[in-house]
């Protein structure tokens, strides 16, 4: 019952907006324009309560104009405004309670039942070999010793070893999603615009679908441009789609041979080190025991 209610009382709220009833704010970017109502957009978004509350000429005129905007973006924050949601939407399941959490991946054990630590250094060489390794407890899988009679040991000739095992996890399956890898760079600009205007909710909401889109669309050219676009308009403070864009690359290593994100670790030196910080967190490196 709840949540007919609930659906019933969006479809009023987009009534109202694509009827303009009982408008009392027009809202202009570019050759658009909106028929809004200030209990609604005011609430959500300091900046037009501002405007409103000095009494400029926005009050005056009641139209708020947004010449330097993307008529796109723009749409999408209206629709913000009204829907709490933004086009593409976040699958239904997902948007009648809270978003969806990140699966977690599992963390690597960092000692062994006798408290020596997984150095996890792969790849492995063996200092002298044949003879000794001074890091021989790599991993969970693999620790390098001499062979014996009933056992096994790499009898320290380990050259460039790799556990298969500790490098290739098992993954979970990417959080459910709609629509196509060009939302990336839409989910960028309206992170962008929830700053520029401080729309309530919006950044965390732009977060979550970001966050997914990159766990679908990680491989496609569209990440580097959205990742650009998202450094490019966010402070160095402003953590909540960078620190994505640097998990997501330190996820998947083998996008680094790409040129695209050369390019974007080479212009923005808080990536390379962000990518650094998720290598060193997913191998449990850096850690006191």
């Amino acid at each position: 019952m709840a949540d007919i209610s609930r659906d019933q009382a969006l479809t009023s709220m987009r009534g109202f907006l694509t009827s303009g009833a009982f408008s009392d704010l027009t809202i202009v970017c570019g050759m658009d324009s909106y028929k809004v109502h200030k209990v609604i957009v005011c609430g959500r978004a300091d900046f037009l309560a501002r405007a409103e509350r000095f009494g400029g000429k926005e009050s005056q005129s009641g139209t708020i104009e947004l010449p330097e905007d993307e008529p796109a973006v723009v749409k999408l924050l209206v629709q913000y405004l009204y829907e709490g949601e933004y086009e593409p939407l976040l699958p239904a399941n997902d948007r009648a309670g809270t978003m969806h959490a990140a699966i977690a991946k599992p963390r690597r054990p960092t000692v062994d039942d006798k408290g020596n630590v997984y150095n996890y250094g792969f790849p492995h060489y063996c200092g002298l070999l044949g003879r000794k390794c001074h890091a021989p407890n790599l991993c969970p899988h693999h620790t390098c010793k001499m062979e014996y009679l009933n056992g096994y040991g790499c009898n320290f000739r380990c050259q460039a070893f790799i556990c298969a095992e500790c490098n290739n996890p098992p993954q979970p399956p990417p959080p459910s999603l709609n629509g196509t890898s060009d939302q990336l760079l839409t989910h960028a600009k309206m992170y962008e615009i929830a700053d520029k205007y401080d729309i309530v909710g919006l950044k965390d909401l732009v977060k979550e679908k970001f966050s997914r889109s990159c766990k679908h669309f990680w491989n496609d050219e569209e990440f580097a441009v959205a990742a650009h676009y998202a450094y490019s308009t966010t402070p160095d403070e402003d953590k909540g789609l960078r620190d994505i864009v640097s998990t997501t690359i330190s996820s998947h290593m083998e996008i680094i041979e790409k040129a695209e994100i050369r390019v974007l670790m080479t212009e923005f030196n808080g990536l390379a080190l962000g990518v650094l910080d998720g290598v060193i967190a997913e191998h449990g490196l850096g850690q006191k025991n």
